[in-house]
């Protein structure tokens, strides 16, 4: 008879990790901030270990993502909508709103918004039994739109013209989004696998998630310190938008299922700022680099009273 010790020591190895992440995300994305200020520069590389670990995410998540024709004749109309109402409508909203107050602000605020959700959105999804596959569908759509959406709405509302590289900005969408999801595929058919990545991509999508904060934050961590009279203001701006964002999603929808809520939550708030540090400091004065840089801090921070919530309103 065989002896199957060892299998089930290395399965209840990773199942502990795995309530590990969940129970303390909040100070793992914590300590993955404060490395980030510790750490040495990825430098050249730092792209490539970004990409690699988002990659890796998508992968872990799309176990759980399932695009049956039952979920695109029932989620289309709040696709579409959401995705209407949220990257489109909202972002020149609140330029036209806060444009006679303050240009610059009214500026970083339309890019902050107009970014495409984050790759983690479907990971964050998944940690609160939010709809995976909800969260995927606009994620994949949002940011197949954006090279097109943001040089012409940017084109459109400020005037300095937008010329971003939309073939560079597909091909590194479709590697981080698209490419894992379809080499999930045959790994999928295997059970075992597909079982065990269902049961432990919260462990993944944490984990990994810290690792792409502490990458981003080590790389831009000198732009960061070198304007530090700006970063109060900076820093409360951001978190009054990124609570807004949140709250936009999870409450435009009302009729939404709470799976369906927390996934459109996500999607709204967890947006692609590393994509806005990167177009900020390519087309934009450092100011708005610099702002960005902060975003992407306080996107980390403001997930702790996000995940008080949602830990209230979802795992109760």
């Amino acid at each position: 008879m065989q002896d199957n010790t060892g299998v089930l020591d290395i399965y209840s190895y990773f199942r502990r990790m795995n309530d590990f992440a969940k129970k303390y995300f909040n100070p793992i994305l914590f300590l993955s901030t404060v490395l980030g200020f510790i750490l040495p520069q990825p430098g050249e590389f730092a792209g490539t270990l970004i990409l690699a670990v988002l990659c890796v995410i998508i992968f872990a998540s799309s176990f759980k993502v399932d695009f049956s024709p039952d979920f695109f004749r029932s989620q289309t109309k709040t696709i579409v909508g959401f995705y209407v109402l949220r990257f489109l409508l909202l972002p020149v909203f609140l330029f036209y709103l806060i444009q006679p107050f303050s240009p610059f602000y009214a500026t970083a605020l339309f890019l902050l918004c107009v970014l495409p959700c984050g790759v983690t959105s479907p990971a964050f999804s998944n940690v609160f039994n939010g709809n995976v596959t909800l969260a995927l569908a606009l994620l994949i759509l949002s940011s197949s739109l954006t090279p097109l959406v943001l040089p012409y709405l940017g084109g459109l509302l400020m005037a300095e013209e937008l010329k971003v590289n939309q073939f560079r900005l597909l091909t590194t969408l479709f590697i981080t989004v698209v490419f894992p999801y379809l080499v999930h595929l045959p790994v999928r058919r295997h059970q075992r696998i597909s079982r065990w990545m269902r049961n432990h991509d919260s462990f993944i999508s944490i984990f990994g998630i810290a690792a792409i904060f502490a990458l981003a934050i080590a790389e831009y961590r000198p732009i960061l310190l070198s304007d530090t009279r700006q970063i109060l203001p900076y820093f409360l701006v951001n978190l009054s938008v990124f609570l807004f964002l949140y709250f936009f999603g999870y409450s435009i929808w009302f009729k939404a299922r709470k799976s369906e809520k927390v996934a459109l939550l996500f999607s709204s708030g967890a947006n692609n700022v590393a994509l806005g540090v990167v177009i900020s400091f390519l087309y934009f004065p450092t100011q708005t680099g610099v702002f960005f840089v902060v975003s992407e801090i306080v996107w980390v921070l403001v997930l702790i009273p996000v995940r008080k919530l949602m830990t209230k309103l979802v795992l109760r």
